[in-house]
């Protein structure tokens, strides 16, 4: 994995060009390519205006083993994640190999369904609170992994901070956007749901059906180039469209 200057410049300017979250999962292969690393996966953790079980999450790693992840439901689980939690520094995966069997068997299944035979995680944590990781894996061995480590790890660090602030200036800073604004019914239905109110709840206590609900929510989510209610939602708070006093719940 060359770490040289213009490797990193190539690689900050494939960054720079993110400008829609939907193609990070591209720029992400860029990346891999530009490296030479055998899979990139980066993972926001938490984004601030993000609902937290909508992640972003942007990997190399075959669909075999990404639909394996998701099955044995390791995104609550997965040893990685659990250790980055408690440091800010790089993890290198071959000190958490041995934690418990459960955790060696991760690793082994990883490997055999082609993740690398090693690899080093780097969480990140940006000026707003937004928690990520951004993990790198190689199958070298021995000398040949340690000079890797020591030689791109700086590189990779840089990367993978240029990802998580490009991810932020999109997803948090929408007020450059052009959007038609809420109506009275679209913002009081949205700060209700956002503050835990379900449809129907909404709908009694307002005295319309449920379908007249969900319509509006789907209106101001349209607007704002959201998701979903709730992500709209979240967004509408931090436009200053809804006001956390309206959050009754």
């Amino acid at each position: 994995m060359p770490a040289d200057q213009n490797i990193l410049q190539e690689a900050l300017g494939c960054v720079r060009n993110l400008h829609e979250i939907g193609h990070l999962s591209a720029i992400v292969h860029q990346l891999r390519t530009l490296v030479g690393a055998a899979n990139l996966a980066y993972q926001a953790l938490f984004i601030p205006g993000r609902v937290a079980d909508d992640r972003l999450i942007a990997a190399t790693y075959s669909d075999k083993w990404k639909k394996l992840y998701l099955s044995k439901n390791y995104l609550r689980t997965d040893p990685i994640e659990i250790a980055a939690r408690k440091t800010s520094q790089p993890l290198d995966w071959s000190h958490l190999r041995s934690a418990s069997k459960e955790t060696a068997s991760f690793f082994a299944e990883a490997e055999r369904y082609g993740v690398g035979n090693n690899g080093v995680s780097i969480p990140l944590v940006d000026a707003q609170a937004g928690r990520a990781l951004f993990s790198v894996t190689s199958n070298l061995e021995g000398d040949d992994r340690a000079a890797f480590k020591a030689r791109a790890l700086p590189s990779l660090i840089q990367i993978g901070k240029a990802i998580q602030l490009r991810t932020a200036q999109i997803e948090v800073k929408p007020a450059a956007r052009t959007f038609s604004a809420l109506t009275a019914k679209e913002t009081d239905y949205l700060a209700l749901y956002v503050g835990g109110y379900e449809i129907k709840q909404i709908g009694d206590m307002r005295s319309v059906s449920g379908t007249a609900v969900r319509a509006a929510l789907n209106s101001a989510t349209e607007k704002l180039h959201a998701r979903g209610p709730r992500h709209a939602g979240y967004l509408a708070i931090t436009l200053g469209i809804v006001p956390t006093s309206m959050i009754m719940k």
